[in-house]
């Protein structure tokens, strides 16, 4: 009887232990899947940030763009009645074609310049959006490493 004792004894300790045992890789697991579940969360939610940000920056840029644009127009409305006169002053056809001339050329290196000069807007906003989402990736591409 003492044996069986010891040995129902020795089999409910082990039983006990085994059940803290597991018990406690049960609370481990839901530990670390809760934690990861925060992390993919908020990971989530600097993502959505993090468009948001690149969104308002394009935003931006075509605003700025567009202001560009409206600016070069009424310039090149001002500069539309000078050209006239500038070919209505002409006395010859000799004169008159020379003023044309320069009058084109001006406004092709005009035009080439404000061409170039909205690419550059264009290539600076879109630099200036791909920032966040750079950095987003670049959030992934770590987590991703240290688990």
């Amino acid at each position: 009887m003492s044996t069986t004792r010891k040995s129902t004894k020795a089999a409910s300790d082990a039983a006990t232990e085994a059940t803290k045992t597991a018990q406690a890789a049960v609370n481990d697991g839901i530990e670390r899947m809760t934690q990861g579940m925060s992390k993919i969360g908020s990971f989530g939610q600097e993502n959505v940030e993090a468009m948001i940000e690149c969104a308002t920056t394009v935003a931006k840029g075509v605003e700025k763009i567009a202001a560009e644009n409206v600016e070069y127009a009424k310039s090149q409305m001002d500069a539309g009645t000078d050209k006239f006169q500038a070919l209505s002053k002409a006395k010859t056809p000799q004169e008159f074609f020379e003023a044309q001339s320069e009058l084109f050329r001006t406004s092709m290196e005009q035009h080439i310049g404000q061409v170039n000069k909205v690419s550059d807007m264009w290539v600076a906003a879109a630099r200036d959006a791909a920032q966040p989402l750079s950095k987003r990736y670049s959030a992934f591409v770590e987590m991703m490493q240290t688990r």
